[in-house]
């Protein structure tokens, strides 16, 4: 009886998290700025839990993870993919540390004895915050990215990655993208050499490496602590950030940053006191529904750091509801952070002090409940049915942004993707169309197997349409619908990466009103998106031209409301390809 309150008490303290759904990571690392010289689906609900409790008749059991993962030196930040089966970790102090130390483009490594190596990255350590230097084995900025995988059982085959993703400086995962092949690292690298702080992308090949690592651009990034760390929404338009800024609470606070572009985000926004508090509040982690947050934080007096969990009460980011501390036994008297649930498996993974070091340790806290099923396929010509590389644009909803994207130099792919919503992927390749693919698996399914899903793209000539979803105007009237501005961003930014072609924006309408006022009615609106795509996106005027057909080229005969709605549509396609772009 003792054991099953002692449960129900782990259940109340985890309530809150009722809906975790697949997300991406989070982190705890080191943000160091240094210049070379000269250069939805599984709930944590009580009854659940209550059932799991009565059911196995004993506690939650925490778990180390194998001896392959945990050393005797310190493992930190657990990133789980999608399904499960593959660890990224973060190995501290470790002698087989990558020694790639670039400056003006030489690897040092190779130029320098082990004396004169060991003497100039002391200095790099300890001009980025090493107060007690041990050696550059020992060093706590000696970090490198490890990776485990389950090929015949659990993470039974350990990799450890070689340049780009790691080197001599502190290299980290702290998110995956929703992308599936790229990590979110902490710092920022030059090619040349030297590193400062923020975050960046690499991205896995399809031969297994990884390309060097590009910067995320956040606007007025700064970071007065050396320790940062971030998670990264499910759809890819959100991140929390741990840092310190001179608005913080604590020493560390966490921060929301918006998607602006591609590769751009927002000035970070205190979440407020409803968060933070005068402790230090890391790791953070959100869930796939953008309303729980677990974080990890010393506050209440306590000496190491707990995990706790809050819930966002509206869509402003600054109120949340009253942190709750996770119980025994997943926090202990010792350092316990980096919370990270993969619902394929039903395990938190976390890290800990509890035996001295710093390990990876995991808690079953529900049955393998899968959110996503895992799709592969191959971008094809439609023309010759061979692969192509290209990138996969994806996403989901009527009026998406497209904002993720699938970058494949080989022209597969594989990723995850969501249940029980209707999930768009667009191929694109310069100087191709691509063909839009939506695909729905039933929320309400498991399933067992990989699905093959192929994408196509054909050769563009002169007359080939550009494929988009409508856009909206209001009745009767020239004026875009804010709803449509997603779908033109996209146009423009096809116009972006294909600069040597030209487009006609064809404005058609339905049979109902006058044919002279119908004309002028299309070609107005179809001057509105061009007048959009020149003062808002810049584009060239020159690449643009504009028609307005009316009720003159209708794709059917107009016999009901559903007909004509089809009729009442704007056409793109290439009108010229020049031989050069501008």
């Amino acid at each position: 009886m003792e054991s099953l309150f002692r449960s129900l008490r782990i259940a109340l303290s985890i309530l809150t998290a009722r809906i975790l759904f697949y997300k991406r990571t989070n982190t705890n690392y080191t943000d160091s700025h240094y210049k070379p010289p000269s250069s939805k689906g599984i709930f944590f609900a009580f009854s659940f839990l209550l059932f799991t409790c009565c059911l196995y008749g004993q506690d939650l059991v925490v778990e180390r993870l194998n001896d392959q993962i945990n050393s005797g030196y310190d493992e930190i930040s657990p990133v789980i993919s999608v399904d499960g089966k593959t660890l990224y970790f973060t190995r501290m102090g470790h002698p087989d540390f990558d020694k790639t130390l670039v400056e003006k483009g030489s690897n040092l490594a190779y130029e320098l004895d082990d004396q004169s190596y060991d003497q100039y990255l002391k200095r790099i350590y300890t001009m980025i915050g090493e107060h007690s230097y041990v050696g550059t084995s020992e060093s706590k900025f000696n970090q490198d990215v490890w990776i485990a995988k389950s090929l015949f059982g659990e993470f039974d085959q350990i990799i450890h990655p070689s340049y780009p993703l790691n080197n001599a400086l502190p290299n980290s995962v702290c998110a995956i993208t929703p992308s599936n092949n790229e990590v979110i690292v902490i710092n920022q690298f030059e090619q040349e050499g030297g590193m400062t702080k923020g975050f960046s992308i690499s991205r896995q090949m399809s031969d297994g490496t990884w390309t060097f690592p590009d910067p995320i651009d956040i606007d007025q990034y700064y970071n007065t602590h050396p320790d940062v760390s971030t998670t990264m929404s499910f759809d890819g338009n959100v991140m929390i950030l741990s840092m310190q800024m001179h608005d913080s609470h604590g020493q560390n606070d966490l921060y929301v940053s918006f998607r602006t572009g591609s590769n751009s985000w927002s000035k970070p926004k205190n979440l407020g006191t409803g968060i933070n508090s005068s402790g230090r509040e890391t790791t953070p982690f959100i869930t796939e529904d953008n309303k729980m947050l677990f974080f990890a934080s010393n506050r209440q007096g306590r000496s190491g750091s707990d995990i706790f969990v809050a819930k966002r009460l509206d869509d402003s980011w600054q109120n949340w509801g009253t942190p709750e501390r996770m119980l025994d036994p997943i926090n202990s008297d010792s350092d316990d952070s980096k919370p990270y649930f993969n619902s394929a498996t039903g395990y938190l993974y976390f890290s800990s002090k509890r035996n001295g070091s710093s390990d990876i340790f995991r808690v079953k806290l529900s049955p393998p409940n899968p959110i996503t099923v895992t799709i592969k396929g191959k971008i094809l010509n439609r023309k010759t049915e061979e692969p192509v590389s290209g990138k996969i644009l994806t996403g989901y909803g009527m009026y998406d942004q497209f904002s993720n994207v699938y970058i494949s130099d080989d022209g597969s792919y594989r990723m995850s993707v969501p249940k029980g919503v209707t999930f768009k992927l667009i191929p694109e390749k310069e100087g191709f169309r691509g063909f839009e693919e939506q695909i729905t698996f039933k929320k309400s399914y498991v399933y067992y197997k990989e699905y093959e899903v192929n994408l196509w793209v054909e050769p563009i000539e002169v007359g080939t349409k550009i494929e988009l979803d409508p856009i909206y105007f209001k009745r009767s009237k020239p004026i875009i619908l804010k709803k449509s501005y997603p779908v033109l961003n996209r146009l423009a930014n096809y116009m972006k990466e294909n600069p040597r072609h030209s487009i006609i924006i064809e404005g058609h309408t339905d049979n109902q009103g006058d044919p002279g006022d119908l004309k002028a009615l299309s070609q107005a609106r179809a001057d509105a998106i061009k007048e959009y795509l020149v003062y808002k996106k810049r584009m060239n005027p020159v690449k643009i031209e504009t028609a307005g057909y009316g009720a003159t080229r209708p794709v059917n005969d107009n016999e009901n409301e559903k007909q004509r709605a089809k009729n009442r549509r704007v056409e793109v396609s290439i009108s010229g390809i020049s031989s050069f772009g501008g």
